[in-house]
């Protein structure tokens, strides 16, 4: 029987990972200065394939499968995604986000006041495609719309998700997630702006994010 094994080889959770796997799965990030989820209760979790492993985020994306969290801003290779708007979310924020004593929360991405999460699939290359297709977009309605202010005709950030969504069917989680991840991206194109958008001899103000 597999509960007689020794408790290094025992199976851990449905995914049947062996204990050693399984705490290198379970080893807290850093990320916070805590976390007021039982160790059991996330080892639970991601043992039964419930909860993504607890990883350490990178600054910038390693692979082109990684994920970026739109909560902390950085990358991963494996993610949850919320069943309610399809936005992903890195295991160390949800276990911010979700108290383990609470048995519903609500999505921070759009309310849902029962947020649910699984998961994310690993991203193959039609996927990748179509999120460089999305990401393209909006820092193009970025850039349209950085221009739009600066000729007193600013549309917000709802004018720049209805543009980057466009024909997509995108979520509203999938949205947030691509405009956050085009800040970084429309101050790199600035330039352009300058060049398409603004006035000859009129100066581009740059604020910080």
């Amino acid at each position: 029987p597999l509960s007689s094994l020794p408790s290094p080889f025992r199976s851990g959770g449905s995914l049947g990972l062996s204990k050693s796997e399984l705490d290198a799965r379970c080893q807290p990030s850093g990320l916070y200065p805590s976390c007021e989820w039982e160790a059991k209760q996330i080892r639970r979790l991601i043992g039964d394939g419930k909860l993504a492993a607890r990883l350490k985020g990178s600054d910038s994306c390693i692979s082109k499968s990684d994920r970026e969290c739109p909560i902390c801003f950085m990358y991963y290779s494996e993610t949850n995604t919320s069943k309610c708007c399809n936005a992903t979310v890195c295991t160390e924020c949800y276990l911010q986000i979700k108290p383990q004593k609470d048995k519903h929360t609500t999505c921070p991405f759009c309310n849902n006041p029962k947020m649910a999460i699984s998961v994310q699939r690993a991203m193959d290359e039609d996927d990748i495609l179509k999120r460089d297709e999305e990401e393209q977009k909006v820092i193009e309605a970025a850039i349209r719309n950085r221009a739009a202010q600066k000729n007193g005709e600013s549309s917000g950030l709802s004018n720049t998700s209805n543009i980057a969504t466009d024909g997509g069917g995108e979520s509203f989680g999938s949205s947030l997630e691509n405009y956050n991840r085009s800040r970084t991206f429309s101050n790199a194109s600035s330039s352009n702006v300058s060049a398409n958008a603004s006035e000859p001899g009129t100066p581009i103000t740059h604020t910080d994010d």
